[in-house]
């Protein structure tokens, strides 16, 4: 259970909900991921200086000068410095916005968002020229709902020039983590190449304390566990790009990216399960795989407007697991488990645009995704078949759609971007000669971007946006999995994809301050939580849909400067929250006012701006989700970067959660389902980041002679 601890520190912070199952592109075994999510409201403006423009109902944020004065390294955390963005681990989102999406120069991806959270890891923040902001993101971009659009490229005013960085890190909490990158880039008259590479050691712990009062069969029972867990792996990461300018002003780009573990790396986790006055079990387990991603892409972009591209994904996971519960005077128990998933996924689209009377602009477009699955799993319990973790399944998805949308500007004060999109998407799954319909459904989704500049200095944005969440390849399988003598995880066959419909409205002040309404409605609401049994004695954690997760709020980001060596940035928001579902013969209807405040210092220690001091807190007051309650989280962190050697040196320090605030307390106590659950996690860390960047070399002239659904969850 301490992976359901990290995990709803996750989706806190990150205000998004991705898929139950191991982290298709980290080998850190999460075993439960869809837990406590808060949804938070966006941010616009940095500080007192305007770096964002409106476009299109867009915020195009100019990075260079955004982040010349921060503590990042990479391109990841380049997204966690924007305004009203909330990065904590592998996730990031848009604060207000029931999911994001993550774009690379403008397109969707078939890797997940925490293979894309890989890549950008491995991507130095020296070529990340822009990043878009959208609340309601347009059909071109080939994905819905909210998104943010990280623009890498090549600076193609510059000719013949070979350019690069070179970065080692640091990372001690409770074990050592080193990391290191190296990145090459080349631009030359018609074409240009940007290759990358970068390997990484994680050595992590955590540790849960726990408290359950089930009653069994009219019998009430006291149980008390602690739990820890020691992951090790072992990354290695490479990624190709490349632009080929053509001659008749089109462009085609290719890009390939890498990421493999090393199988040899083995993380352990153990617990020791009290059942009061009846006995104490041990437990120790270790797990191993190997896991490989390749993803490769193609995109034709044709200077008039039409565009299309292709891209295909291809994932393998292998995993092992052998637990033994060790019992007092008895004998032990060993559960081994083997699993593994495969998934080759392609994405297809094909976009254009035209230009009609009076200033409309059409675009429009088609659009098709298929998928193919694998799942596989054996599992023996004393040696003997265990049918209920035994499955071998092949489950394929098909998607469709074509949209149409419109862009108007109406004189000075008003532009206007709406859009229709029809998708009809089918999922089906065969084991053993069964075949079986998971979802076959079709859906209309608006979306609708407006501003309107009520003032020289005031502009009101509003937003409509409308999408759907798949559920995890793996979370929809008959899987039965111990996490220990008390704890399992079961899959859900039964699960549907959950709609999701957004709404905001902002007023920006002064391109700094910012006042904002928001509403988040998503009707099957995917989410997991935990069920005691009353029939024996175990603890199951299901992922369902939920019938009502509603969520409507409000905020305030006011941005000042109390004195020339400083900037501040403050944001409040409060937050109203209605959840409603069944899970098993439990019916809750919940809401739950709750608010969030974040404060943001930078300190400029030095007059050239080469030494500065950052500094930031949050805190979030009790909420819900779902059955839990979770109790205050707050966290407080800060960064130090020293600029030196002609900027092409550069050292960041970084303290994160110094006072181990962010780690949450959740309770239950609903229909007889009593529980508490404390997680410590390795949140509490220094980092140390030495990057170089060299460049300017000038290549002489010679003779003429470019993962919501991996993982298997162990």
């Amino acid at each position: 259970m301490k992976h359901f601890y990290h995990y709803l520190l996750t989706v806190f912070l990150a205000g998004q909900v991705p898929g139950w199952g191991q982290n298709a592109t980290e080998k850190k075994h999460i075993f439960v991921n869809d837990s406590i999510t808060v949804d938070l409201p966006e941010v616009f403006v940095k500080a007192e200086r305007p770096l964002v423009k409106v476009s299109e109902g867009k915020l195009q944020y100019d990075i260079p000068n955004l982040v010349k004065d921060k503590p990042v390294d990479n391109a990841f955390d380049v997204i966690g410095e924007l305004p009203g963005i909330q990065k904590d681990g592998d996730k990031v989102s848009i604060i207000g916005t029931p999911s994001t999406s993550i774009l690379i120069n403008g397109r969707k991806s078939s890797m997940t968002a925490e293979q894309l959270a890989g890549l950008l890891k491995s991507t130095s923040s020296s070529k990340v020229k822009q990043i878009d902001v959208m609340y309601s993101t347009p059909p071109r971009f080939g994905v819905k709902g909210a998104s943010i659009n990280v623009v890498i490229e090549n600076d193609k005013s510059l000719k013949d020039v070979l350019k690069g960085e070179i970065s080692l890190t640091g990372k001690q909490g409770y074990f050592f983590s080193p990391s290191g990158q190296a990145n090459l880039s080349y631009i030359g008259k018609n074409y240009s190449a940007d290759i990358s590479y970068s390997a990484a050691y994680d050595h992590g712990r955590q540790e849960e304390e726990m408290i359950a009062r089930p009653t069994v069969n009219d019998r009430p029972y006291d149980i008390r566990q602690d739990d820890w867990y020691n992951n090790v792996s072992l990354s290695h990461n490479i990624r190709g790009a490349f632009d080929f300018d053509l001659k008749s002003k089109d462009r085609l780009s290719l890009s390939y990216t890498g990421r493999f573990y090393d199988p040899d790396k083995v993380s352990r986790r153990g617990a020791l399960t009290e059942f009061v006055d009846i006995r104490r079990v041990e437990t120790e387990l270790e797990l191993s795989g190997a896991s490989n991603l390749h993803n490769a892409r193609m995109d034709y972009i044709g200077h008039k407007g039409f565009r299309a591209g292709m891209d295909y994904t291809f994932y393998k996971n292998d995993d092992k697991q052998h637990l033994v519960n060790d019992f007092e005077k008895e004998e032990e128990q060993t559960i081994s488990t083997l699993s593994s998933q495969q998934v080759q996924r392609v994405d297809l689209y094909m976009n254009d645009s035209r230009k009609l009377k009076k200033e409309w602009m059409l675009d429009y477009g088609v659009d098709a995704s298929f998928s193919d699955t694998r799942n596989e799993s054996g599992q023996s319990i004393n040696g003997g078949n265990a049918p209920e973790g035994t499955f071998r399944l092949k489950q394929k998805d098909y998607s469709m759609g074509a949209f149409a949308s419109f862009t108007k500007q109406f004189g000075k004060k008003v532009s206007l971007n709406a859009s229709l999109s029809l998708q009809y998407y089918k999922a089906s799954v065969d084991s053993a000669g069964k075949k079986k319909t998971l979802w076959n459904r079709a859906g209309l989704f608006p979306q609708l971007n407006f501003t309107y500049k009520v003032a020289p200095s005031g502009m009101l944005m509003f937003s409509f946006s409308s999408d759907k969440t798949y559920p995890s390849y793996w979370m929809t399988t008959p899987t039965t999995y111990y996490m220990n003598v008390y704890s399992s995880i079961i899959g859900n066959p039964d699960l549907k994809p959950q709609l999701s419909y957004s709404m905001q409205l902002n007023y920006v002040l002064k391109s700094k301050y910012v006042f904002g309404l928001f509403t988040n409605i998503q009707p099957d609401k995917i989410q997991q939580m935990t069920y005691q049994r009353h029939d024996e004695l175990r603890s199951v954690f299901q992922t369902v849909n939920m019938d009502i997760y509603n969520m409507y709020g409000a905020v305030a980001v006011i941005p000042f400067r109390p004195f020339d060596f400083m900037s501040s940035r403050l944001t409040l928001m409060g937050c109203a929250i209605h959840n409603k579902g069944t899970l098993y013969d439990v019916f809750f209807d919940r809401k739950k006012l709750f608010g969030r405040a974040e404060l943001n210092n930078t300190f400029y220690l030095t007059e050239d701006r080469n030494l500065l001091l950052e500094l930031r807190g949050y805190c979030i007051s009790p909420v819900i989700q779902g059955l839990y309650d979770v109790d205050l989280i707050y966290n407080v962190s800060a960064g130090l970067t020293w600029t030196f050697a002609k900027k092409k040196m550069r050292l960041t320090v970084r303290g994160n959660d110094l006072f181990e605030g962010g780690n949450p307390v959740t309770r239950v106590d609903e229909q007889g389902q009593k529980s508490r659950m404390k997680l410590w996690q390795d949140s509490r860390n220094v980092t140390l980041t030495l990057r170089y960047s060299f460049g300017g070399y000038k290549e002489k002239k010679a003779k003429e002679v470019d993962t919501s659904r991996l993982g298997t969850g162990i």
